[in-house]
């Protein structure tokens, strides 16, 4: 029996849903950041600071995703559904306290005493989860009751020109770093019709850079293999 609750907030799984891939990127880089922050010895000098420069980088991600959300979909959700994405922008600055309070944190540990970091980190995982999780939860609203808004206010056309628009805004530097998340978290399909997409709006070398750089390291040889295979790459690409 279908839960009406779930049911009510379920959006039109035919209809275009740009929150699906990147927020499974999140998902998976929330997911190893807090496993990573909960294994580590923040009294190691070599990977206390390789983690702490993860921990920056994926906040950078974070932050670059919201001011993507603010600029483009919640811009254009109001002009046409006044305070529709008044929730989901209270959340983003939520999450923008959070990012000022994980730096704070982040400097705490790098600045503690050898005897202190465990400490300074412990404190820095815990707030971490706190925010894995409300950014999570967050998601899930996003994907279900704004992505309905959208559905109700815009067409499938209108809805990739503003995500055009986003992926367009982003430097070539970061979105090396949003397909080395994306790439292991999502599946073989999802891949490859990505990487189609990216291919026929990248220039060749670009393309073929991004191939190098981001996609091979990011997954397991047989997975890029198969995604080669399908795209009828070379596999020296």
């Amino acid at each position: 029996m279908s839960n009406p609750v779930l049911t009510a907030s379920a959006p039109d799984e035919a209809r275009y849903n740009f929150y699906h891939i990147i927020h499974k990127a999140l998902r998976l880089g929330h997911c190893r950041m807090l496993a990573a922050l909960g294994a580590n010895d923040f009294a190691n000098d070599v990977t206390t600071p390789r983690l702490l420069a993860e921990l920056r980088q994926l906040i950078v991600l974070g932050r670059s995703h919201l001011e993507g959300e603010n600029r483009e979909i919640h811009v254009a959700l109001e002009a046409r559904a006044p305070g529709a994405s008044s929730h989901a922008a209270e959340d983003h600055g939520h999450h923008e306290q959070s990012f000022a309070e994980l730096e704070s944190l982040i400097r705490a540990v790098e600045v503690a005493v050898s005897s202190r970091r465990d400490v300074a980190g412990r404190a820095l995982y815990r707030r971490y989860a706190l925010f894995a999780a409300a950014d999570i939860e967050h998601m899930n609203e996003e994907e279900t009751e704004l992505l309905q808004a959208l559905h109700k206010a815009f067409t499938d056309e209108e809805l990739h020109a503003i995500e055009g628009r986003i992926v367009s805004a982003i430097p070539p530097a970061k979105m090396m770093a949003y397909a080395r998340l994306m790439m292991p978290a999502i599946n073989h399909p999802e891949r490859v019709n990505l990487l189609r997409k990216m291919q026929q709006a990248m220039p060749d070398p670009a393309f073929k850079g991004l191939l190098a750089d981001a996609v091979k390291p990011s997954l397991d040889p047989r997975d890029y293999a198969d995604i080669m295979a399908d795209m009828m790459l070379n596999q020296a690409a």
